[in-house]
């Protein structure tokens, strides 16, 4: 069963070597998969298409940037972010990043600004089949706190916890008003299960999401549509940026240490 595959079956299943095991996982929750995955691409070197015989995997590779290996995935929703963390966790990587976008719950989040979950509510079900006594996983704390030293972006980052939801079409104002009378900041489709197939494997993890909107604060009508179209693509690079900032800044730790 797929459950029971090893490192030497995927390293088999995948046509990897153990050097090809990367460090980090970047992961893009994203339902453009491929247009994501080229725009990534394009930012590291030497990189390896990552697949399989049967097809099972499309839109990952292996690349590298700055010195260190990194494995990249497109992924949306529960299943697809559980299925590449898992099989990297099996590989060993000791690092995921999950990054996309998210609609802000909270009225002082604007369409651009980053928020960085500090937990994650299981509220898509994937999660559970891993950590099943569990309704909130915890990213990292210590990769938490590395942001106020790493990030110098143009937008503005919250550090706060988050909901994560299987279905967005099914989210409708009772709910969206429910997860903030929760005490959540923000929404999105992947962090959750990311965090806890993670956790399940040893892994430190991090997420990072840029704003689309926000839905209770009338996505900001003070706001035109070509200043959120601005503050999105500004939110999303300084995204990015600190996601490739995190990754290479624990390499440079990892060694030191």
């Amino acid at each position: 069963m797929l459950k029971e595959l090893t490192k030497l079956n995927w390293l088999s299943l995948l046509g990897l070597s153990e050097s090809n095991i990367p460090e980090a996982l970047f992961l893009r929750g994203t339902r453009n998969l491929k247009t994501n995955y080229d725009k990534h691409r394009a930012l590291f070197s030497d990189v390896i298409e990552v697949g399989s015989p049967n097809g099972i995997f499309e839109d990952v590779f292996i690349g590298s940037i700055g010195g260190v290996l990194v494995g990249y995935a497109s992924v949306y929703g529960a299943a697809m972010a559980s299925e590449i963390t898992h099989v990297f966790g099996v590989l060993g990587t000791s690092l995921v990043v999950q990054t996309g976008c998210c609609g802000a719950l909270a009225a002082h989040i604007l369409p651009g600004d980053i928020v960085s979950a500090v937990s994650a509510h299981c509220g898509e079900g994937a999660a559970r089949c891993y950590l099943p006594d569990k309704d909130e996983v915890e990213a990292s704390p210590d990769l938490i706190a590395s942001l106020d030293d790493i990030f110098g972006g143009c937008v503005t980052l919250h550090k706060a916890p988050i909901w994560t939801t299987s279905a967005l079409l099914a989210e409708g104002r009772a709910e969206i008003q429910g997860w903030s009378d929760a005490g959540y900041a923000a929404v999105d489709m992947e962090s959750a299960t990311t965090f806890a197939v993670a956790e399940y494997f040893g892994m430190r993890r991090l997420s990072l999401l840029f704003a689309f909107d926000n839905p209770r604060a009338g996505e900001h009508i003070l706001l035109t549509d070509a200043a959120k179209a601005e503050r999105r693509a500004s939110g999303e690079q300084a995204m990015i940026d600190l996601a490739m900032s995190v990754i290479t800044a624990q390499h440079r730790q990892d060694r030191i240490g």
